[in-house]
């Protein structure tokens, strides 16, 4: 047994851990021992995934599992990652294991890319939008609120509001930009860390219903292709169902595998009443009531997680080709309308004041 310390180095971001799965899974294919592969790999991986693929490395030298190794990592590597890695050795597909959950984070990197790009044109036109709404309430309002009172002897609110923002212009101006840089940071932070976090990502759709839904379908296909590969290898359903749905990370996935669980220990069905509802596929959820063959139930786990994986893809392929369209009408043609009425506004009532003599 080995007595290298516990890691407590922070976790991994999205694109690290796609990285190191994905070349996991080409030693696991390639046959190379892994304590070797993972050894020679830490030359050549950048940043703190080196490090990582070298004290698993050298966990695996030691004498310890897989399984031990990575659990020995503590927070550099996230609480799903060893699950996957659990289910992948005690099935025996351990690089099929990796590359489902690695197809998952590469479809979320893929959204967040997505989301990054289309971000930058409305971005650019609400900096710019702001920055004459600077110019006009510090320069431009002053000037026209003098002549609009000269020459209508009315006072007009809008350009008040805007002469008294100009003059506490220096108390507020940076605070709006700064909530901006802030608020984009912390959402590109969470949803990089999305797909390892444990947790369901319901709450997530209602602000942002495409990356929710991606997550969930990943995480779905990812404990579909797990329940699959573990009934395929005999592997007990209690077992296999709690596996799974640890290697799903989702916490709805995790409650109603421990209610199946109960109701297979009590000697019933492994779905029964409503325990489940909503939170299983529901063919999946049929054929486990129904007491399905092995055979069937994870041909049809496999047809499932396929499914899913195919409904990431198009979302993925939907933001790619709307997200930037609909956020640069949405957004930039909001920062340009409110800049237009705080001009032209004021201009029309002047010239309805003029009109009325």
């Amino acid at each position: 047994m080995s007595n290298l310390p516990p890691a407590n180095s922070k976790t991994l971001g999205l694109d690290a851990l796609v990285a190191l799965n994905d070349e996991l899974a080409a030693i696991v294919r390639a046959g190379v021992p892994l304590d070797q592969g993972l050894t020679q790999l830490a030359h050549d991986m950048p940043g703190r995934m080196g490090p990582v693929a070298k004290r698993l490395g050298d966990r695996l030298a030691a004498g310890e599992t897989l399984e031990q190794a990575v659990s020995g990592e503590g927070t550099a590597l996230p609480p799903v990652w060893r699950a996957v890695v659990t289910a992948g050795l005690r099935s025996g597909r351990l690089a099929v294991a990796l590359e489902g959950l690695s197809a998952t984070g590469r479809r979320i990197g893929e959204l967040r890319r997505a989301v990054g790009l289309a971000l930058v044109y409305p971005l650019v036109v609400v900096a710019i939008a702001y920055g004459l709404f600077l110019f006009t309430s510090i320069k431009l309002a002053p000037g026209m609120l003098y002549a609009f009172e000269d020459l209508t002897s009315w006072s007009e609110p809008v350009l008040t509001s805007l002469v008294w923002l100009g003059q506490t212009a220096e108390k507020w101006a940076i605070w709006p930009p700064l909530l901006v840089v802030i608020g984009l940071s912390i959402g590109w932070y969470r949803t990089g860390r999305a797909a390892w976090r444990t947790g369901s990502d319901r709450g997530m759709s209602r602000f942002w219903p495409g990356f929710g839904r991606l997550v969930q379908d990943g995480r779905l296909a990812t404990f579909s292709e797990v329940l699959a590969l573990l009934v395929r290898q005999q592997v007990p359903l209690d077992e296999a169902l709690t596996l799974a749905a640890d290697a799903s990370n989702d916490r709805g996935l995790q409650s109603a595998a421990r209610s199946m669980v109960e109701n297979l220990r009590r000697g019933g069905a492994a779905v029964s009443g409503d325990a489940t509802d909503g939170l299983l596929p529901p063919l999946v959820a049929w054929l486990l009531t129904a007491g399905a063959s092995t055979e069937r139930l994870s041909e049809t786990l496999s047809l499932t997680a396929a499914t899913y994986r195919q409904r990431a893809e198009r979302t993925v392929n939907w933001a790619l080709v709307y997200l930037p369209i609909l956020l640069t009408a949405v957004v930039g043609g909001t920062a340009t309308l409110i800049q237009a009425l705080s001009v032209f506004l004021p201009l029309t009532r002047l010239w309805f004041r003029l009109g009325l003599g």
